[in-house]
């Protein structure tokens, strides 16, 4: 017998420029979202921040969530036995940063949210996850694309913050639609 696997998610792809980051942590501040991260001492402690977060460099994954789901963090160990946010199972949204690519530094690589809104767990079965986890996702959508994200007359099937459409025009950056990316 064969099964397909159909896995529900959602997800908004845009573009964000490195000087948009102070106000997207603002923002999340103020929808009660939190950085949550698997502390190197094991999985039973996740490291739950708010934001602004040090996080690394531009080009990085986080997950966020909101306070009241943090309760619904899931780990899993790879087999080198590190730790991770078992992404599938978590009440998370994966946060893409997007930024400027170190092998390609006149490329500015899109940035995305995306949630599993359910997940494989055998024999064909899957488990979704809360409607009101659901809701809570479209409703952060919503609120991020009102406040950060328009569409260009140049490029309509993308979102873009308003200062990146600004460097956009001024370096004469252009969409490559297969890469995801700006090049300038």
């Amino acid at each position: 017998m064969i099964y397909l696997l159909h896995m529900n998610s959602k997800q908004i792809n845009f573009f964000i420029v490195p000087e948009d980051l102070p106000f997207v942590y603002d923002f999340f501040s103020r929808m009660n979202v939190i950085h949550a991260a698997v502390n190197k001492r094991g999985p039973d402690f996740i490291n739950l921040d708010e934001f602004p977060v040090q996080h690394g460099t531009d080009l990085y994954t986080i997950y966020i969530t909101h306070r009241d789901f943090a309760t619904n963090i899931y780990t899993g160990k790879w087999k080198d036995g590190d730790f991770f946010i078992d992404y599938d199972k978590s009440w998370v949204l994966e946060f893409a940063l997007g930024g400027i690519i170190p092998s390609r530094p006149n490329a500015l690589d899109r940035a995305r949210f995306y949630c599993k809104t359910s997940y494989f767990v055998g024999n064909g079965e899957s488990v979704a996850k809360p409607d009101y986890f659901k809701k809570w996702v479209d409703k952060f959508f919503k609120a991020f694309k009102k406040e950060f994200l328009v569409k260009s007359d140049e490029v309509s099937w993308m979102y873009f913050s308003h200062r990146t459409i600004e460097w956009m025009k001024k370096t004469g950056a252009v969409v490559h639609r297969s890469y995801m990316q700006i090049d300038f």
